[in-house]
């Protein structure tokens, strides 16, 4: 399974989360959000799944099955 198949995953079993909680997830407790940002922004740009938030501290992206 690819990382990007085990975000999609996360992402319908878990709505809502924040890159670095889907990080954590797949790397552990020390992982950072840069390690799935990319492929966060592929399921996105392909319809897969919804981001919503502004994407700042105080509103980070959350991201949603579509």
């Amino acid at each position: 399974m690819t990382q990007i198949e085990v975000l999609e995953f996360l992402i319908q079993k878990g709505p809502g989360r924040v890159a670095r909680e889907l990080a954590q997830a797949i790397h552990g407790e020390s992982a950072y959000q840069q390690q799935v940002n990319q492929d966060c922004n592929m399921l996105v740009d392909a319809g897969k799944v919804q981001r919503r938030g502004a994407g700042g501290a105080d509103d980070p992206y959350r991201y949603w099955p579509t």
